[in-house]
């Protein structure tokens, strides 16, 4: 795992279809696809051609949180019925580059490896995923972005 990039980020605001539950129990790609079928009813978008994986709410006692396939929009734009907004605050990130095969690997590795041994610790807030323009979930190189907010 290479070296995250550490950068500040400001306050943005995401429209999407969320989830709740554990990593194991939710179906990742059929939120991803049902969010394909429905991302043309979300208004305000700042750029359709990225999209965010933001996780959020974790009850650490069961290990469920909330998972939400979204859009930034702009402040104040419309929730499509069933969908979600939330606010994401500004934060410092650390930014770690990887693709999907191995994400929950990368996941663990920052978790377990890198922010121990970082001196720094998880911050408040989400932690989220982003897919650049670049992304195309069917090639496996394609590379995300994972975004960890520290203090």
């Amino acid at each position: 795992m290479q070296a995250p990039k550490i950068v500040s980020k400001p306050a943005f605001t995401v429209v999407g279809l969320g989830l709740r539950g554990r990593p194991q129990e939710l179906n990742f790609g059929a939120l991803w696809d049902e969010f394909g079928a429905r991302m043309g009813e979300i208004k305000g978008v700042i750029n359709p051609r990225v999209a965010y994986g933001v996780e959020g709410n974790v009850d650490m006692a069961t290990g469920e949180f909330n998972y939400l396939a979204a859009y930034e929009v702009a402040p104040n734009s419309p929730v499509p019925a069933g969908m979600t907004r939330w606010e994401i605050p500004a934060q410092t990130y650390a930014v770690f580059v990887t693709t999907l095969p191995v994400i929950k690997e990368t996941w663990r590795e920052i978790v377990e490896s890198w922010l121990p041994q970082s001196g720094r610790r998880y911050g408040p807030g989400p932690d989220f995923e982003f897919y650049p323009e670049t992304f195309d979930p069917g090639q496996p190189g394609a590379e995300l972005h994972l975004y960890v907010p520290i203090q």
